[in-house]
């Protein structure tokens, strides 16, 4: 049963999507570099002759979605939050070939055993219990199916400074998720526009000048839309519920969900960690 703590976790995602939900395809297309950088640990999965089924859980508006659909042979596309599932109903015509699923990771109609591949990228950090839900998604694939997660890092990569700025910034999470959703809004934009997009644009000059910029702070955003990191300020800033894992947790998580240790592959890459593992024979 959800929580009410559960529920508007949900409803702000809801929100977030209801307000960044990326219909227009020539915005969209922009994220192609994004969905690449995410998929780097299955590139070999992903192919033209690709006709897989797949579930993309918690999928928001369905932005990642659309860019798995063309290696999909079934695409479930799931996701609790009303508003956000309203999005979906707008992007995609539900067929046979493709199915909408208003519901959660761990209460879905996913037949079990019966995903090749379960994505869940930037959703098992903000549940109450990532362990659970990754146990459930196990449930739902093949034997030898494969998860490509990603989940927010506990700068286990990252030099002491970079952790302090770090602690610095949740503390005003805790506070900015609580805040009215206009205000909150606000906010997040104003942290976009002074803090993501100044860092963003010197990191990419920093960058030409072939200066290592592997530690400045949003260096992943070098590249980017000032649309993304408006939207990613919203989802960093505005979640009230969030959890961190080292590599070795996510690990030892995965082997507990029924994966096979010796197929779990990290990207080296931001964002991290982005992974994929098998499930066991």
């Amino acid at each position: 049963m959800e929580s009410n703590h559960d529920g508007r976790v949900i409803r702000d995602f809801g929100n977030e999507w209801a307000r960044y939900s990326w219909l227009n395809e020539i915005q969209l297309e922009k994220l192609r570099n994004q969905f690449i950088a995410y998929t780097y640990p299955i590139h070999n999965l992903l192919n033209e002759r690709s006709k897989l089924v797949i579930a993309d859980f918690g999928a928001g508006s369905g932005r990642w979605s659309y860019f798995f659909l063309p290696f999909s042979k079934k695409l479930y596309v799931l996701e609790p939050a009303k508003k956000a599932f309203e999005i979906l109903e707008k992007r995609f015509p539900e067929s046979t070939s493709l199915v909408l699923l208003n519901e959660t990771i761990t209460s879905n109609s996913i037949p079990e055993n019966s995903l090749d591949l379960a994505v869940v990228l930037g959703v098992l950090h903000h549940l109450p219990s990532t362990e659970r839900a990754l146990n459930s998604i196990s449930e739902k694939l093949k034997t030898r199916g494969t998860v490509l997660g990603y989940i927010y890092y506990s700068l286990d990569n990252r030099p002491m400074y970079y952790k302090f700025i770090w602690r610095i910034t949740d503390l005003l999470r805790k506070t900015i998720a609580n805040l009215p959703e206009k205000l909150k809004f606000t906010v997040c934009e104003m942290i976009a526009l002074f803090v993501y997009l100044p860092l963003a644009r010197i990191s990419l000059i920093l960058s030409k000048m072939k200066v290592n910029i592997k530690h400045w702070p949003l260096s992943h955003y070098s590249n980017l839309t000032f649309k993304v990191m408006r939207n990613d300020a919203l989802d960093r800033f505005g979640t009230r519920l969030e959890h961190r894992f080292s590599k070795e947790e996510i690990i030892k998580m995965l082997i507990a969900a029924n994966f096979d240790k010796t197929t779990i592959v990290f990207s080296p890459n931001e964002p991290y960690w982005t992974f994929s593992a098998k499930k066991k024979s």
